[in-house]
């Protein structure tokens, strides 16, 4: 391991007890859903009304560019630049290193859980040092406790995250943070098809101690 790999290995542990101690006070992490519509699902619409009236927005892994034409038919109108490494889109950035400015809002979409441990939260550091004063922090990944295990979604998935791990690293970091669960889940369903999904919600919870929702989302805002 290089010497900068073990600098972000011992940032990472130095303050582990600290935080987790933290993690005891986390807050209830309420349930929001999100379903595939070209408009804006509930928790879309969560994470517009945290940025909408940021000067300029920063998307880190931008991918298909998908959510900045959902933002911007929403009536997003700040400076929108993106970055991402692929090369099917185009981006502003194809890394975070030539970034040299400050940003009003920073928005990281199903990013974190590509990386291992230790570059996903080295990740959450730089886009922080990017945040102007007062700067907020939109942040979304897979829910670990969730019972269909996130690392089966993707073959590239690498670690996934607990809300209270993830909530108290945040709040370390000089966040005041908002956090939710987040179900994949269109919003209305038959009487038929609710019926089934208390009951497999109930037996997610109480039987098998594991979590329904899919995602966690964080919208996190500088102190």
């Amino acid at each position: 391991m290089n010497e900068r790999a073990d600098i972000k290995t011992s940032d990472t542990y130095a303050t582990f007890w600290n935080r987790k101690q933290l993690a005891v006070e986390a807050p209830h992490f309420p349930v929001v859903r999100w379903w595939n519509t070209d408009g804006l699902s509930q928790v879309e619409s969560i994470y517009f009304e945290a940025i909408r009236n940021a000067a300029s927005l920063l998307d880190v892994g931008a991918g298909d560019l998908r959510i900045q034409r959902k933002f911007q038919a929403a009536g997003y109108s700040g400076l929108y630049e993106t970055v991402d490494p692929g090369i099917e889109h185009p981006h502003t950035y194809a890394s975070l290193d030539p970034v040299a400015r400050k940003y009003d809002a920073v928005l990281c979409l199903d990013v974190i859980e590509h990386l291992p441990l230790v570059e996903g939260l080295d990740l959450l550091q730089r886009m922080t040092a990017l945040l102007a004063p007062g700067g907020v922090l939109v942040l979304q990944t897979p829910n670990a406790r969730c019972v269909r295990n996130p690392l089966g979604w993707d073959m590239t998935h690498l670690h996934c995250y607990n809300a209270r791990d993830l909530w108290s690293y945040l709040t370390h970091l000089g966040y005041a943070v908002t956090g939710y669960r987040i179900e994949f889940r269109p919003p209305h369903l038959s009487p038929v098809a609710s019926l089934k999904s208390m009951v497999s919600k109930a037996i997610t919870v109480q039987l098998l101690g594991c979590d329904y929702a899919d995602n966690l989302g964080f919208v996190a805002r500088l102190r």
